[in-house]
């Protein structure tokens, strides 16, 4: 059997693959230069290159990365982590999940109505949901592969779906497009990858907002009305149209419509998707994901739903400079809706970062202040726990608290809530 040399292998992606890759009878070597989710030192993986077949990476991994250096030295061949993901959904009926939010838990959503209406689908989502045996994946014996697809630049191009299901389309990723008007570009040429029996899935609202996207004539196009009486563990409505998405799309691989809803009911989470941590100093915490003004606004907004008699503190790390820097007014709208703030030092990946990345976040406190919020600002992420405290003192509801981090955030709450 093949041999694959994972560089990278702590993202969540990676994991799910080369999880699937194993599952498979592959032989998989995996190594991270900036995580502990690894299999093997660097001098393993020096020593296993040779041998290896191939070697996958992730978008962390730079092109004069020593590994990958090496691979082309030894003539190994190389494949992204979206090329190689590529070539292993060409084996299967594959249904993409696609959309700047929200495509997480409608993977998710999907997977978990399919494995409980007996479809065994093959699947891979970039958030650990408890009940996949792979964390991120599982591998089913039916022909199906449920995959979350990312869009980041246009990676998502490497998949032809016979299914497609978009949740939203926003500008995100500034560093990647140039504006909203290319991110629907990108959409439309997923839209072309479609096979020809193929159906897209869609909210009617995004289709109608985005008529730059060369949408087929049969779209699908979910009003929001379908969406209202669907019941998920999840607040807010823009949770209830990923779940009816996720039930269209099930009816298309054949199981009943009342069926799908009613599975959802059983649905068990996922991480850092509106994660209840547990209570600290009597406060809730929760981890979310949302990293964008979009998502942080819709979190907030769903969590006044569910708890409507809660003071609500926006926990805010940063992630990826240039996001903050481009967004930064509608940031600053975003955790206004919150009752009040606590603003951490931003998280900045391996080769992502710039000089402006404190500064924005400093001027993003001084923003709310000057908006009359309740700002803290821990200069370190150790300082939370105290920050917290304080917030508690001067509320006279109960507290929730929720994480806004696509980074280390998520790993301080959950020792926080631990210290109780």
């Amino acid at each position: 059997m093949r041999t694959s040399l994972f560089l990278g292998i702590g993202g969540s992606g990676m994991r799910g693959l080369a999880y699937l890759l194993e599952q498979k009878g592959e032989t998989i070597i995996g190594y991270d230069d900036n995580s502990h989710n690894t299999k093997c030192s660097l001098e393993e993986a020096a020593s296993a290159l040779t041998t290896s077949d191939r070697v996958i990476y992730s978008d962390a991994v730079p092109e004069d990365h020593a590994l990958r250096m090496q691979a082309r030295k030894h003539s190994v061949r190389e494949a992204s982590y979206q090329q190689a993901l590529g070539e292993f959904s060409a084996n299967y009926t594959t249904i993409a999940i696609t959309g700047t939010h929200g495509k997480s838990s409608t993977t998710a959503f999907l997977a978990h109505i399919a494995i409980e209406n007996d479809i065994d689908p093959t699947v891979l989502v970039g958030a650990n949901m408890p009940t996949l045996p792979g964390e991120h994946a599982r591998v089913g014996t039916s022909k199906y592969f449920i995959v979350e697809a990312d869009e980041y630049r246009r990676h998502f191009l490497e998949l032809t779906p016979a299914h497609i299901l978009i949740t939203s389309i926003d500008f995100d990723h500034p560093d990647a497009f140039s504006s909203i008007e290319d991110t629907e570009h990108a959409y439309t040429e997923f839209i072309a990858r479609l096979q020809s029996s193929g159906t897209v899935i869609t909210p009617q609202h995004v289709q109608e907002q985005h008529p730059g996207v060369a949408w087929p004539t049969d779209t699908m196009a979910i009003k929001e009305d379908a969406a209202r009486d669907i019941s998920v563990p999840l607040p807010g409505n823009h949770m209830q149209m990923n779940a009816a998405l996720a039930c269209e799309a099930a009816v298309l691989l054949g199981i009943n419509r009342d069926a799908a809803r009613t599975s959802l009911l059983t649905f068990p989470g996922l991480s850092r998707r509106f994660e209840l941590l547990g209570t600290y100093e009597g406060i809730e915490v929760r981890s979310d994901y949302g990293h964008h003004p979009t998502e942080i606004t819709a979190t907030i907004a769903g969590s006044r739903i569910a708890r409507p008699d809660a003071h609500i503190i926006a926990i805010f790390e940063a992630h990826m400079p240039l996001r903050l820097h481009t967004f930064f007014n509608e940031f600053a709208d975003a955790l206004s809706t919150a009752d009040s703030v606590i603003i951490v030092p931003p998280f900045v990946p391996a080769g992502r970062g710039n000089s402006d990345a404190m500064r924005d976040t400093l001027r993003l406190r001084d923003t709310l202040i000057a908006r009359k919020k309740q700002v803290t600002y821990a200069a370190e992420l150790p300082e939370l726990s105290s920050a917290l405290q304080e917030h508690l003192k001067t509320s006279t509801k109960p507290v929730l608290a929720i994480g806004f981090s696509a980074g280390s955030l998520d790993e301080e709450l959950r020792k926080t809530v631990n210290k109780r």
